[in-house]
């Protein structure tokens, strides 16, 4: 009997999704409203590496998308119906290109939720990278499945979340004995024993993201959270650099059980020997049928590096949530990225102000050396569910 024994075991057909104030000009919408079918989601994906000479930004950009569009059709998913995509870029120059890029390959009415970083990559020569999470082909399949790449030892491409629920596990970090190696050691024992409290097993990871320093010991940190699982194919990857004495941070998205008789759409779980918080919760696991995927998300005040920046921010959250029937009760994922202390000192202020302490989405928050625009010190993006759940 698996973990996901208890899911149900009949294929779902899902309805298709529905985007939220889509963006013809950038190719994205600010939130994509989703059924809870089985979703893939994708480790990071690069452009073709450069042979002898450097490939131009643009150029790139398109080869990483036709990749993405790859690795998503392997998994029987296709990019045109991707509802969220996650952008990592080397500089703030290849935003327009990405958003070029975008808008030729969603020129009808479906348009994903988009978010923006900027960081450095594991390949100098390489400016873009993309991941994705989109709806696979309906299946009565139950537990998680990874693609494994022939002959190798690296993180799967892709991996299909199953129907049901899905645990979002915060960024832990563990120091180790301060290198890279050991501290990514650490924190995967850690993030085990929190899979263990869910009831459930490293089986279970469908997608980790790793925030660490230095990008360009990277292999190390990949090589470590591989070893993690053994002579299991690894899940898929993605990679932040960012700005902080800690050498790394994992978060996980996990294929998880729902437990018998009613439960309410999320639940805010704290696992032993960690200590809840008002602004973030340690683990939030959605039993909900519908995700609200929100975009990267940029206040439009004129006074940046300021609380009326975050202030705006969390003005446009909470109505691009509304227009997705939820609310700042119902939120179960944040990501932040800040690139100077100032907003993150007051991201910590006032964050208390907009969430219910005891009901706080899973988060990570990291200082990163861009928000993707230029004018802009934060950006967040958000996974809710609707209230009516």
């Amino acid at each position: 009997m698996t973990h996901l024994a208890v899911m149900l075991s009949v294929a779902i057909v899902a309805a298709p999704p529905r985007c939220l104030e889509p963006s013809p000009a950038r190719g994205q919408s600010a939130a994509v409203l989703v059924d809870r079918g089985p979703l893939v989601h994708t480790g990071q994906v690069f452009p073709a590496g450069p042979a002898f000479a450097p490939t131009p930004p643009a150029e790139q950009v398109t080869q990483a998308f036709s990749r993405l569009g790859d690795v998503l059709l392997d998994a029987d998913a296709r990019l045109s119906e991707a509802v969220k995509i996650n952008v990592y870029v080397r500089h703030p120059s290849v935003m327009p290109l990405v958003e070029k890029e975008l808008s030729r390959r969603f020129p009808g009415d479906h348009r994903p939720a988009v978010s923006y970083v900027q960081t450095a990559l594991p390949d100098e020569a390489v400016v873009v990278a993309v991941d994705a999470v989109a709806p696979a082909a309906a299946s009565d399949q139950a537990t998680v499945k990874r693609a494994r790449l022939p002959a190798s030892d690296r993180p799967a491409p892709a991996a299909v979340l199953p129907s049901g629920s899905v645990s979002y596990i915060s960024g832990q970090a563990e120091k180790g004995d301060g290198t890279l190696a050991d501290a990514t050691k650490q924190t995967m024992a850690s993030l085990f024993r929190t899979l263990e409290f869910l009831g459930s097993a490293p089986a279970d990871v469908v997608h980790m993201k790793a925030f660490l320093t230095p990008m360009s010991d990277s292999a190390t940190a990949v090589k470590e959270m591989a070893a993690a699982f053994g002579e299991a194919v690894c899940p898929p990857v993605s990679l932040v650099e960012w700005v902080s004495s800690t050498p790394i941070e994992i978060e996980l998205v996990v294929a998880a059980r729902r437990p018998e008789g009613d439960v309410p759409p999320l639940e805010y779980l704290t696992p032993p020997g960690m200590t809840a918080s008002p602004v973030y919760a340690r683990v939030v696991r959605i039993h909900a049928s519908r995700s609200l995927y929100v975009s990267g998300l940029y206040g439009a005040t004129d006074a940046p590096h300021s609380a009326a920046e975050v202030r705006d921010l969390f003005a446009t959250l909470t109505r691009v949530l509304q227009q997705g029937g939820s609310d700042l009760k119902h939120l179960a994922k944040a990501t932040y990225y800040v690139s100077d202390p100032e907003p993150s000192r007051l991201l910590n202020t006032l964050r208390p102000e907009y969430y219910d302490p005891l009901r706080p989405p899973a988060a990570s928050k990291a200082q990163v050396i861009g928000t993707g625009q230029p004018s802009r010190s934060i950006t967040l993006d958000m996974i809710a569910v609707p209230r009516e759940e």
